[in-house]
């Protein structure tokens, strides 16, 4: 599988129907270190255990499952596997939630990672707003709007904020010397009742 790199077309994967792909985001781990690749870019395993203080054959295991799920590869080819550096295939992957109805495994791998992602996403919004401090606290915001959409309207507000996000995350950084951090930005718009 070629990789593809940021800001070129098909650098986000979509992943409707792929129950490998899915159930390694349901993994909390997995989706972890997956993050951890996005963040930090190419890593050996030891890298990302001292990372995300989990063992190093840990790590491994969850490596060579996600090699098998064609969501990381080996960004060289390192005979000492101690400094084997790890990479991201695609930057990026999306998914909607009612794409596998009638297809249960795919079904449940889709509902589960969701759900662990919302509750990763939930769990550090808590600890940020348990530690914020200016100028990052200044800097964040929160948006909480209720919007009246129909399904279509719905899925073209997704693709506009997705549209955004990627446009952000794809600029060029500039070489001005400030000093910039990884930023968690996520979003969720579902039809719900107050």
């Amino acid at each position: 599988m070629a990789r593809m790199r940021d800001g070129e077309p098909g650098d986000v994967r979509q992943i409707d129907g792929d129950v490998q792909a899915l159930a390694c985001l349901a993994h909390p781990d997995r989706s972890r270190l997956l993050d951890a690749l996005t963040v930090h870019g190419p890593s050996t395993t030891t890298e990302l255990a001292q990372t995300l203080g989990l063992a190093t054959g840990s790590v491994s295991h969850h490596l060579k499952v996600m090699v098998d799920a064609g969501l990381v590869e080996s960004a060289g080819a390192e005979d000492d596997r101690r400094k084997r550096r790890w990479r991201l295939v695609t930057r990026g992957l999306r998914w909607r939630p009612g794409a596998d109805t009638g297809r249960p495994a795919a079904e449940t791998a889709a509902t589960a990672a969701d759900l662990v992602l919302l509750q990763r996403d939930a769990e550090r919004a808590r600890q940020f707003l348990a530690a914020a401090e200016p100028p990052w606290s200044d800097a964040a915001f929160a948006a909480h709007v209720w919007l009246r959409l129909d399904p279509a309207e719905l899925e073209e507000f997704g693709r506009e904020l997705e549209t955004l996000l990627l446009r952000w995350r794809r600029r060029e950084i500039p070489d001005d010397g400030t000093e910039r951090t990884a930023v968690l930005a996520f979003a969720r718009a579902f039809p719900a009742e107050p």
